[in-house]
């Protein structure tokens, strides 16, 4: 697709379900269709996909919340939504946080769709054993499995943000310039910016890590929640009640050329 996330469902609702068809226009008929999109913690947004898609599945795939604060962190520092440091802007910055609420979130999907149609994976079982997560997916959405040693993937994540804005102002006229350009349709047109290396000349610069009491501070405000959930999809969640090294978890590898994305 031209865009990854299509956010039709909760930001351009308006325009129409038609318009959200178009998106899947070269889709074969009888093809499995399928798209990513941070709905999760959107009750409007699963409240529509019900009425449009009943009979649709859903793949919730959780993380470690310290890591995704972290990750979504880094997000808002890269666009330019946050210039403070991590430790305060867990407090200013809502959306940093607001993702963690997992089991009240996945309550939603689960009522809406039912447990045999809501797929519930972990970030964790993605990086320690992909070929078993993909088989997963392929046997829930019934399709024939994928053999990733066949396949030529990249050597690592291509969705995880290693650099921050280098120039605070210069990355807030990018992320407006990206903006305007994607609200008018001109998905074209931002690609071939990136090509150009425009938006790594707004973004690039390097990311602070996070210190290790903060950690040891999220993880037990956010034990609770992972009790809860614990509960909820009968798995055992000890490794996100400990403290690990989030920020050296998503460094590059040395011999790997720095990238500019974000994982969630």
């Amino acid at each position: 697709m031209p865009e990854k996330e299509t956010h039709f469902f909760d930001h351009h609702y308006n325009r129409g379900i038609e318009w959200y068809a178009e998106r899947f226009a070269h889709c074969a008929t009888a093809a499995v269709v399928a798209e990513i999109c941070p709905y999760f913690q959107s009750p409007r947004a699963c409240e529509r996909i019900a009425r449009h898609i009943p009979d649709c599945r859903i793949i919730c795939q959780l993380r470690d919340p310290v890591d995704r604060a972290y990750s979504a962190y880094k997000f808002a520092l890269y666009n330019e939504l946050t210039n403070d440091d991590f430790e305060r802007a867990i407090e200013t910055t809502p959306r940093i946080m607001d993702g963690n609420t997992y089991a009240r979130d996945l309550r939603n999907w689960l009522n809406a769709f039912g447990r045999d149609r809501v797929l519930i994976l972990l970030f964790d079982d993605l990086r320690r054993s992909p070929q078993a997560y993909i088989d997963r997916v392929c046997e829930f959405i019934e399709v024939p499995k994928i053999d990733l040693a066949e396949l030529e993937l990249p050597a690592r994540a291509i969705n995880a943000h290693y650099l921050k804005p280098r120039y605070p102002s210069l990355a807030r006229k990018g992320r407006r310039a990206m903006n305007w350009l994607e609200d008018r349709n001109l998905d074209r047109a931002v690609s071939w910016l990136g090509r150009l290396g425009i938006w790594k000349l707004c973004f690039a610069g390097e990311f602070p890590r996070i210190r290790p009491e903060t950690e040891l501070r999220l993880r037990e405000r956010y034990r609770a929640e992972i009790e809860e959930l614990e509960d909820l999809i009968d798995c055992d969640l000890s490794r996100w009640k400990h403290v690990a090294n989030v920020a050296a978890a998503e460094t590059p590898p040395a011999e790997a050329p720095p990238g500019m994305m974000s994982s969630h």
